[in-house]
């Protein structure tokens, strides 16, 4: 004796779930972005090699998290403070050096602050 089954009819697909999935998404990217400004930094082009230029009076050095002016150890928070001190006694020209494995952000962040320094003049220049 043959037993047919029954054939089911397939239900269609609700497409309610999908829509509070995606919307779901949407809400936690919306919550968990960041909303930043982005700053910018003037970086001009190098003078030419005639050596026209005269030389900064000042060193600055980026190294691995630590700044040094003219040798001695300065804290991240009395950059603004030293840089003054550094225009109070005619110094008007800084090179900033950049060494070891210091970021892209930390050197914007250390010229984007002297630049606010109207009368310093900033010089950057690597040497890797």
């Amino acid at each position: 004796m043959r037993v047919d089954r029954p054939v089911r009819k397939q239900k269609p697909i609700s497409l309610t779930p999908l829509v509070d999935v995606i919307f779901l998404l949407l809400l936690f990217f919306m919550l968990s972005s960041t909303f930043t400004t982005f700053g910018q930094v003037e970086i001009g082009a190098p003078a030419g090699a005639g050596g026209s230029g005269a030389a900064p009076k000042a060193l600055l050095v980026l190294q691995d998290d630590r700044l040094l002016l003219n040798g001695s150890e300065i804290g991240s928070e009395n950059l603004e403070d030293e840089a003054r001190m550094l225009v109070e006694r005619d110094i008007d020209s800084l090179l900033v050096l950049v060494r070891g494995s210091t970021t892209t952000q930390e050197l914007v962040t250390v010229v984007s602050r002297l630049k606010a320094i109207p009368e310093l003049g900033v010089t950057v220049a690597g040497n890797e």
